[in-house]
């Protein structure tokens, strides 16, 4: 079956995102750079989608995406729509987990833990942190709800999660997968056969 048009925001910079620390689901909030990127992807997203009745709109339940899911909803004009009160937020969703890393940048992860960071380098599909996920299991945790799409649908989630909806449209392969490009300040559009940044 063609997945539908998916129109995909990730949430706006954090300071653990500006300090380069491995955020997980630790709940960090949007600061001002994030909260400016979420605003103009609310005034994209008005643009490209002419009416959101009958788009499905899911959320990640964390603090940094329903900010961001918020300042969509009043910079595109729909925060007071059924739509908008209609949100489903999904637990699936939740950002990638690092474990016992998150909190650390790649410097203190590369100095703490070298054996373990060197695994994971070279195959981080398969790879877990401490107590953390690896993109296969993350990959399990998406399928569901991927699989679950039926209709058009705006998403407001993670860097993590959007690796995996580009791994299963886009038919990455699992190795390269957990290095795609995620970037904050654009919207991922599937438009049912094709990828773009917008």
């Amino acid at each position: 079956m063609p997945t539908p048009p998916i129109y995909y925001i990730r949430h706006g910079e954090t300071d653990w995102n500006a300090e380069h620390r491995y955020q997980g689901q630790r709940d960090i909030p949007l600061n001002k750079t994030g909260e400016q990127q979420a605003r103009r992807n609310g005034k994209v997203l008005a643009e490209l989608l002419d009416d959101p009745a009958g788009t499905n709109l899911f959320c990640s339940p964390m603090t940094r995406t329903r900010q961001t899911l918020d300042l969509v909803l009043e910079t595109s004009g729909w925060a007071d729509t059924d739509w908008a009160r209609n949100v489903l937020f999904d637990d699936r969703l939740i950002e990638f987990s690092f474990g016992d890393w998150e909190g650390w940048t790649l410097e203190e992860i590369k100095q703490r833990e070298p054996e373990l960071y060197w695994e994971r380098e070279a195959d981080k599909w398969t790879t877990c942190m401490p107590n953390g996920e690896s993109y296969q299991m993350l990959a399990e945790r998406i399928g569901g709800w991927f699989r679950s799409l039926d209709k058009p649908t705006v998403v407001v989630a993670h860097g993590g999660v959007l690796r995996i909806v580009r791994y299963f449209l886009e038919n990455v392969p699992e190795l390269e997968a957990p290095m795609l490009k995620t970037p904050q300040d654009k919207i991922y559009f599937w438009s049912g056969s094709d990828a773009s940044w917008i």
